[in-house]
């Protein structure tokens, strides 16, 4: 039986918190089967690719009572311009990146196995800490796949931020990784990346750039506190009409 350890992180730490399951949903760019995500036991929408912070975006403005958390694939790509306005603005959701490595940097070579370039691409990677601390994201981490506890633990965190917290998750598919070329498969990959990670919590975002032959840093780098896009409306809005505005929004439903 396949396993899919973001979402078992994920499900951990949903059945650690006390939110209320029934106001959670999950946006998805990622194909998942049903199967897989059945057991987290949550609302779910798979949304087309890159689309999965605006679409949360939208359901956490039209139900601000909503418990949003977005997963974005191939390295923010497509939404990658999604996931800057949404720090910019502090939406309050958590994006979890998945890292897959869609575009390798490996010289020398040709490989149809490659999606977008059949000699490679090479350019470099974006350093998504620095971007998420960039654009105002509350709280930021990076951690393996195979990282599972501490995955758990920094999504446990995520969820009492208000604000955007942004997760990036290394986690590679297969022939995506350069300088891997001996390892065979998506496990193979995984441990690879595992063993070849680091723990450095609070080490500066300028410093996370994944490069070959080099540790990859993973930790939980950024925790501060932003008012919410919400906050920020209600504020105005009651500064320019007074009593006669109504605030917009609530707060996580929690057991």
């Amino acid at each position: 039986m396949k396993k899919y350890p973001i979402l078992e992180a994920l499900n951990d730490a949903l059945k650690k918190s006390n939110i209320n399951m029934d106001k959670v949903c999950l946006v998805s760019d990622v194909f998942y089967t049903p199967e897989a995500i059945k057991p987290l036991e949550v609302d779910f929408i798979n949304t087309h690719r890159g689309r999965s912070v605006a679409f949360g975006t939208g359901l956490k403005l039209g139900n601000p009572d909503l418990q949003v958390i977005s997963l974005v694939g191939d390295l923010a790509t497509l939404g990658g311009n999604h996931l800057v306005h949404a720090g910019r603005r502090n939406m309050n959701l958590i994006a979890i990146c998945i890292n897959n490595f869609v575009y390798p940097t490996k010289s020398g070579e040709q490989s149809p196995a490659y999606m977008f370039s059949t000699y490679s691409n090479f350019e470099r990677p974006f350093n998504i800490p620095h971007i998420a601390k960039s654009c105002g994201a509350v709280f930021v981490a990076r951690w393996t796949a195979l990282h599972t506890k501490q995955l758990t633990d920094s999504l446990l965190k995520a969820m009492t931020k208000e604000g955007l917290s942004v997760i990036e998750v290394i986690a590679p598919g297969g022939h995506y990784f350069a300088g891997v070329d001996a390892l065979e498969n998506e496990s193979e990959l995984i441990n690879f990346c595992y063993k070849n990670s680091e723990v450095k919590n609070g080490e500066d975002t300028q410093n996370l750039e994944i490069k070959t032959g080099k540790k990859i840093i993973v930790g939980e780098f950024i925790e501060r506190k932003r008012l919410t896009f919400l906050d920020s409306y209600n504020a105005r809005l009651s500064e320019v009409m007074g009593n006669k505005f109504v605030p917009y929004g609530g707060k996580i439903d929690r057991d």
